[in-house]
């Protein structure tokens, strides 16, 4: 693990420019609840689906009484900007009172802009002012913690996609620095150590995988707690000088899902097994059904 942990310094010395993707909002803002950590009390549900993007507004009126809102319209990915209106509704349905459609004011609040700077920040525009709001991060009590889990690593290198599936549930304290790493293994290969950590002085996720004498270094310079986006460091002991490739991360699961199995520990029949009973004796009639339609 030490050799590991020195890796990860040396490599991040080395490359740290070359983490961060070009448009730091590729693939999109992190979707969720956003807000400014001074201005608690009132906050923003922002979504999105391809290029359109919702945004729910919790705010208050000068009397003090909640009102919410709702924007919508197209997000540009290209400039990382969204520009629609405060749309306002009223006088709809109450909880166990019949359907009826609530009443909608376009444009009640005037513009909304919101200029989002990384997949995690943004400044969000009204009529009269701004203020920086940030995605909302309540489940993890770091940014390192967001590592717990199983996640799918993958590579491109001249139209070849290789990489890792890795899980992260243990952690491991750096005797020297005092740094925490989340550490664990390749799925169904536990000979194949992993560190994890998230560098705030680089702003991105480190994942380190070591295979034999092959070391993987991911490096996330997009993160959230679903996905990362930067580059791989790879070097083996005959090439010490690291080969850089564009690289991905998905999560597959959390640590709290760990338990249940790791997808891919043991083969496809590993996710059937860990199915319902009855959903397990569906799925293998399914797959029958298919093996006597290609005969």
């Amino acid at each position: 693990m030490k050799s590991g942990v020195r890796l990860l310094v040396l490599l991040a010395s080395l490359v740290a420019m070359l983490a961060s993707a070009s448009a730091a909002t590729v693939g999109g803002p992190t979707m969720g609840l956003w807000y400014n950590p001074q201005e608690s009390g009132r906050g923003y549900d922002i979504d999105l689906q391809g290029d359109t993007m919702i945004v729910a507004t919790y705010v208050y009126e000068t009397s003090g009484d909640p009102i919410w809102y709702l924007s919508s319209g197209s997000y540009n990915h290209d400039t990382g900007v969204f520009q629609s209106s405060y749309d306002s509704y009223a006088n709809g349905q109450c909880f166990g009172c019949p359907y009826h459609p609530p009443t909608v004011t376009s444009g009640a609040a005037g513009p909304i802009t919101i200029t989002f700077h990384t997949n995690q920040t943004a400044t969000l525009t009204y009529n009269g002012g701004s203020t920086e709001i940030v995605k909302f991060a309540y489940g993890f009590p770091t940014r390192t913690d967001v590592l717990y889990g199983e996640w799918a690593l993958s590579y491109e290198n001249a139209g070849v996609i290789a990489g890792d599936w890795v899980v992260l549930d243990t952690p491991h304290t750096d005797p020297v620095s005092g740094a925490i790493f989340a550490s664990g293994h390749a799925a169904g290969a536990p000979t194949t150590t992993v560190l994890a950590i998230y560098d705030p002085g680089f702003r991105e996720a480190q994942i380190q995988v070591k295979q034999g004498t092959t070391e993987r270094l991911y490096r996330f310079g997009v993160f959230d707690d679903r996905r990362g986006i930067g580059v791989v460091m790879i070097s083996t002991d005959t090439q010490p000088t690291p080969v850089q490739y564009t690289a991905t991360g998905a999560r597959l699961l959390y640590k709290s899902e760990i338990a249940g199995g790791v997808i891919g520990e043991t083969g496809a029949g590993a996710a059937i097994e860990s199915e319902p009973a009855g959903a397990a004796a569906a799925i293998r009639a399914k797959f029958e059904q298919l093996d006597v339609a290609r005969r």
